[in-house]
């Protein structure tokens, strides 16, 4: 019997960004992480060090500048929507109303505007 695909991998994942003064600088560096379906996983560092970063990674939110990211065994492009994300600040989306952004969860995943409002209501 083959094993499950893990529910998130990522492999050799880099990340490189640009600083303000045009300076190439790099958050992460060749990660490998294998999160198996049911698993609980902490990210633990000190500030600065990519928590951040890796997850914005897991969550679609952000490309990694190298190596790949898997959910279920699939390859990541766009937002994953088989996981929930919560910010670590405030997040909402000043140029929505509070519905639209209550609905904008549901839009992301798919779900026609028209029922996440009815949802929404």
């Amino acid at each position: 019997m083959a094993a499950a695909a893990p529910a998130l991998a990522l492999e050799q994942v880099t990340v490189t960004f640009l600083s303000p003064d045009g300076e190439r600088y790099t958050a992460v560096r060749e990660a490998t992480l294998r999160v198996q379906p049911g698993e609980f996983v902490s990210v633990v560092g000190p500030t600065g060090c990519g928590k951040s970063t890796l997850l914005n990674i897991a969550a679609g939110l952000l490309r990694p500048s190298g190596g790949r990211v898997e959910v279920l065994g699939a390859s990541l492009n766009g937002l994953n929507t088989k996981a929930g994300y919560l910010f670590q600040s405030e997040a909402l989306m000043p140029w929505r109303t509070a519905r639209a952004n209550v609905t904008a969860g549901l839009e992301f995943r798919g779900v026609e505007r028209s029922e996440a409002a009815a949802r929404a209501d």
